[in-house]
């Protein structure tokens, strides 16, 4: 998987977007390979009436500035949230000049076989 990310380059054209959104941080992560005995090791130890971790040393909790930090995002200003309705075989029209038939759609998949 981390050489499919490293093939992959973000478009110079659409990264000033991206940066803009507050996203460059996560596609600067790449794969994550995650750690499942530590993620069963802290999924047993989690307290969700105080939502906290209680550890041999003491107790610890992970804020929302927590993720921000590690990950790069903005947690200021106007949350996103809303749904999209989007008609896909239109957009295709609209941006490719084709509209793919109705069984190549699949919700907002296209199949290209």
């Amino acid at each position: 998987m981390r050489a499919f990310l490293g093939m992959w380059r973000m478009d110079p054209r659409i990264s000033p977007y991206v940066i803009r959104a507050g996203f460059y941080g996560i596609y600067c992560l790449g794969h994550i390979i995650i750690d499942w005995p530590l993620i069963t090791s802290l999924v047993e130890r989690w307290r969700p009436e105080t939502h906290t971790f209680h550890l041999p040393v003491e107790e610890m909790t992970i804020t929302l500035q927590d993720v921000a930090i590690l990950l790069g995002l903005r947690i200021d200003g106007p949350a996103v949230m809303g749904t999209c309705v989007l008609d896909v075989a239109g957009l295709c029209g609209e941006l490719l000049g084709v509209i793919p038939p109705d069984e190549a759609l699949r919700g907002s998949a296209i199949s290209i076989r």
